[in-house]
C-alpha cells in the first residue's frame, strides 16, 4: 500500500487556517490543485493582516512586502518565501494575473481601519473585491478561460464571503471589530456594544436573520448560472455549498450568530463529496 505523500507547505497552511477552501480544493484535477493551495495560501497571508499587527501603519508595510515581492517576480528576483515562490510559478504561467493579486493587496486596506462599512452595498463590494475576486481567480488557475464561468465564481465567492462575515462575528467581536454595516444596525436596532458583548437580544437574531437572508440571495443568484461552469472549473464554486449548510446552522439557531452550533459548524464534507461529484453544486 502506498504511502500518502506529504503535502506541499501551501498546502499544509491552507489545510490549518482556510478549510473550506482546502476541502474544495481537493476536487480539482490533480495537477491543478498545488496551484489552487498557492493562490489560497496568499490570499490567507494578506487577509491575516490585521490579526498580525498592532496598528495600521505596520498593516501597510506588511502589504506593501508583498506587493515589493510582485515586483521582484516580475523582475525575476523570487524572494525565498513558501508562497512566494509557488506565486511566481503562477504569474510566470498566466495561471493568475499580476494584477489581479494587487487588487487583492489594496483591497486589505480596508481591514486595518477598523472601521465598519456604512452601507450593506459597501459590505457587498468589499466581498466582491476579496472573497469574489479570489474565487474569480481561482477559475483561471484552473484553466479555464470563460467570462460566464468567472461571472458565476465570483456570485459563489459572494455568496461564501457573507456567510464568513455571519461566522466570524464571534471573532471580530472579541478583537473590538466590526463587519455589519451601520446601516443595518441602525435599522434593526442594534448597537455596537450589544455585537462586542454577544448579546442574545431579538433585535440581533433579526439583524442576523436580515444579512443571513441577502446571503440566501447570493448563492441563489450564484446558483442561475451552475450552467456555465464546466467541471474543471467546479471546485472554485463549490464553496456554496459549505455556505448554504453554515446558513441551515444558523437557522437552527435561531439567527443567533453568538451561537457554539453556528460558529463551531465544521463543514459539510460528505454533502460537498456528493455536490461534487454529480456536478450539481
Amino acid at each position: 500500500m502506498n504511502e500518502t505523500p506529504d503535502l506541499s507547505y501551501c498546502a499544509q497552511y491552507v489545510r490549518r487556517n482556510d478549510r473550506d477552501r482546502f476541502l474544495c480544493a481537493l476536487f480539482a484535477a490533480p495537477d491543478r490543485r498545488e496551484d489552487l493551495f498557492a493562490l489560497y495560501a496568499f490570499n490567507q497571508e494578506i487577509s491575516k493582516t490585521r490579526e498580525m499587527v498592532s496598528e495600521a501603519m505596520l498593516g501597510q508595510i506588511r502589504l506593501q512586502w508583498w506587493r515589493d515581492a510582485l515586483d521582484g517576480i516580475e523582475k525575476g528576483e523570487v524572494r525565498k518565501h513558501e508562497v512566494v515562490e509557488p506565486l511566481a510559478g503562477l504569474i510566470s504561467t498566466d495561471k493568475v494575473a499580476r494584477g489581479t493579486l494587487e487588487a487583492l493587496i489594496d483591497a486589505r486596506e480596508f481591514d486595518l481601519f477598523d472601521t465598519a462599512p456604512d452601507s450593506l452595498k459597501a459590505l457587498d463590494d468589499y466581498i466582491d473585491q476579496t472573497a469574489g475576486r479570489v474565487s474569480q481567480a481561482a477559475v483561471g488557475v484552473l484553466g479555464v478561460n470563460d467570462a460566464d464561468a468567472d461571472e458565476a465564481a465570483r456570485r459563489a465567492g459572494n455568496a461564501y464571503g457573507t456567510v464568513g462575515i455571519l461566522r466570524a462575528m464571534v471573532f471580530h467581536g472579541r478583537a473590538k471589530r466590526q463587519y455589519v454595516p451601520t446601516d443595518l444596525l441602525e435599522q434593526h436596532g442594534v448597537s455596537t456594544g450589544d455585537i462586542f458583548e454577544f448579546r442574545r437580544t431579538d433585535a440581533v437574531r433579526q439583524m442576523t436573520k436580515h444579512m443571513a437572508e441577502h446571503a440566501d440571495k447570493k448563492i441563489r443568484e450564484a446558483r442561475k448560472m451552475r450552467s456555465a461552469v464546466p467541471k474543471p472549473a467546479l471546485s472554485a464554486v463549490l464553496q456554496v455549498v459549505l455556505a448554504e449548510n453554515y446558513l441551515k446552522k444558523l437557522k437552527k439557531a435561531d439567527y443567533d450568530p453568538f451561537s457554539a452550533e453556528f460558529g463551531l459548524a465544521r463543514p459539510a464534507s460528505f454533502r460537498l463529496t456528493l455536490r461534487a461529484f454529480s456536478g450539481y453544486w
